[in-house]
């Protein structure tokens, strides 16, 4: 592992366990086994840093995972919960960083808050899924699995809030465990909007 991965990966485990304002420059270089130059040397400031580990590992593995819900084989409502699921569980970063996804999503917000960059591409990601999920929506329709009497946009757009509102609602209420939380919205939402909800 070269240098600047090795300081963007033991900033991401510091990051991780500090948040992003608690963690020195001092405590990077420690980790890192580097010099101020050295830190100098591949980013411009601490927040440099920020702003590179977010786009290395939170948004490769957002969009990788986007990726592989698209070769995702079976009935819309498979297809939904599948991406719904999604946001549960451990998320792989690297070979060495495994976190939950609700300890990815709280790193993430303090970057969305205080830069632009990653706040546009926060944005970018949650459209490219909305997207997505419309696509599935009108799939449905079109098997007719589906009621045909809701807008799919409006539809996607509910899904994917409800996706978030279980992450924030599994951070503030941690004794329901998120996998049951959002099974149970899936399973609610499926109801709602199949032909056939029995």
């Amino acid at each position: 592992m070269g240098t600047k991965d090795k300081i963007m990966e033991e900033s991401l485990k510091l990051f991780l366990e500090k948040g992003f304002s608690d963690v020195s420059l001092s405590e990077i270089k420690q980790a890192s086994n580097i010099t101020t130059g050295g830190f100098y040397h591949y980013f411009h400031s601490k927040d440099d840093l920020l702003i590179a580990v977010i786009e290395k590992y939170l948004f490769n593995y957002f969009n990788f995972t986007v990726r592989k819900l698209r070769e995702c084989r079976g009935t819309p409502q498979e297809k939904l919960r599948a991406i719904m699921l999604s946001i549960i569980g451990d998320a792989q970063l690297s070979d060495s960083v495994i976190i939950d996804y609700q300890t990815l999503h709280m790193l993430l917000m303090e970057g969305v808050k205080k830069f632009k960059p990653v706040r546009q591409q926060y944005s970018e990601f949650f459209h490219s899924l909305l997207n997505f999920i419309t696509e599935i929506v009108e799939e449905g329709i079109a098997q007719g699995t589906i009621r045909n009497d809701i807008d799919p946009s409006e539809l996607a757009n509910a899904i994917e809030t409800a996706m978030v509102g279980n992450v924030l609602m599994g951070i503030a209420m941690p004794e329901i465990p998120l996998k049951t939380r959002i099974s149970l919205t899936s399973e609610r939402i499926w109801e709602f909007i199949s032909t056939d909800p029995g």
